[in-house]
């Protein structure tokens, strides 16, 4: 019997515009997107959002996301 894949795509948190001199590599999460990142997660895993494999950008405001 074959099981059936999910893939499952997100966007990072939103992002800091605070200092225009950082390169967007480098752009944070926003005050906003610290709170709402552990909340979207909260929802996935009751959902049973549970990834085998995670696939994450090296830029700081997605790492971030993901480890919320």
């Amino acid at each position: 019997m074959a099981t059936t894949k999910q893939l499952l795509l997100l966007r990072h948190a939103k992002s800091s515009w605070d200092d225009p001199d950082l390169i967007d590599f480098d752009r944070p999460l926003s005050a906003r997107g610290l709170k709402a990142a552990p909340l979207v997660g909260r929802e996935l895993a009751s959902q049973g959002w549970l990834p085998d494999l995670a696939l994450v950008s090296p830029a700081l405001r997605s790492r971030d996301t993901w480890r919320l």
